[in-house]
């Protein structure tokens, strides 16, 4: 599952790009802002939404979070505030996931 949920070739990319220490520092960045729009989400207007979707969207591609880059896809052509619960959860799991995978890499080494 977690495969399907991440793109770990987007995560080695960025970490030869960027080195370790780098990529982490972008990790963190990308998951305070996708957390603060996230809480933002349920207060906001249906006409931001598409907007709010497409900033999501960008932002799980760009880190390699496929599960959350799809669902953001889906909302961002058809806005529905009864999807954010949806959106938040693939992000939860999808961040789960990838952190317990960094983890466990810091571990092996």
């Amino acid at each position: 599952m977690v495969s399907v949920m991440i793109d770990w070739d987007r995560i080695n990319e960025l970490k030869n790009d960027f080195g370790e220490d780098d990529f982490l520092e972008i990790v963190e960045m990308f998951l305070a802002e996708v957390e603060e729009k996230l809480e933002a989400l349920p207060d906001q207007p249906r006409s931001a939404l598409s907007e709010d979707f497409h900033f999501l969207k960008g932002s799980a591609a760009n880190l390699g979070f496929r599960l959350f880059k799809s669902l953001c896809s889906q909302y961002e052509k058809a806005p529905d505030p009864d999807a954010i619960k949806e959106v938040q959860d693939a992000f939860l799991a999808s961040k789960t996931a990838f952190l317990e995978a960094v983890a466990s890499d810091k571990d092996a080494a």
